[in-house]
């Protein structure tokens, strides 16, 4: 005879077991399972390309800015050597002046009036320029531009100091001289002089 336990389904209450319902259930889990798997690894991909952007992203700023610190670097370089080319040639024409300045009032007026407009060209384009090099280089320019009115202004100075010693007449006669010269210069070198 058979086993009535093997060959019934029934259970002691007389109802059969729903396998198929734990087994739907079963299977809908599995798939939720593999669907949040599937979510997750598709998030973990946007993280990643996000990631390598933020990289790329800086690395490129990184790039861009030690460009940018080269090209003020360069800058302040040649504006540095200008400078010291401004005050070389500053100090050479003092030497110049105090070995024999034989200047007009004239000639002095004018070349007050040149260095100006050359430093005034250099401010325009100060105020014009782009970028930072450009800029540097326009201060540079406006810088040694003021440095040839400072000298000009220099040499008027002593042209008409050493005026009144050379005067033909007398010596108070060559300093009244010297005086007006010197004031007619001052109304020139007013501004270069900070006055």
């Amino acid at each position: 005879m058979s086993d009535p336990a093997t060959t019934d389904p029934t259970t002691p209450d007389g109802k059969r077991p729903r396998r198929g319902w734990w087994m739907l259930v079963v299977a809908g889990l599995v798939i939720a399972l593999v669907g949040v798997g599937a979510w997750a690894l598709s998030l973990r991909s946007d993280v990643e390309d996000r990631d390598a952007t933020i990289a790329a992203q800086q690395q490129q700023i990184e790039e861009q800015q030690q460009g940018v610190v080269a090209d003020v670097r360069e800058a302040a370089e040649g504006f540095a050597d200008d400078a010291r080319q401004t005050l070389s040639g500053l100090g050479a024409q003092l030497d110049e002046i105090q070995a024999g300045a034989e200047l007009t009032q004239q000639d002095a007026q004018a070349a007050i009036a040149r260095a100006q407009g050359a430093a005034d060209d250099a401010r325009a384009r100060v105020d014009e320029a782009s970028g930072e090099l450009d800029r540097a280089r326009a201060e540079a320019d406006a810088a040694r531009a003021d440095a040839e009115a400072l000298a000009a202004c220099a040499r008027g100075y002593l042209s008409a100091i050493s005026a009144a010693f050379d005067a033909d007449s007398s010596l108070q006669d060559g300093v009244a001289q010297a005086r007006r010269e010197v004031e007619a210069l001052s109304g020139s070198c007013a501004d270069l002089l900070g006055a």
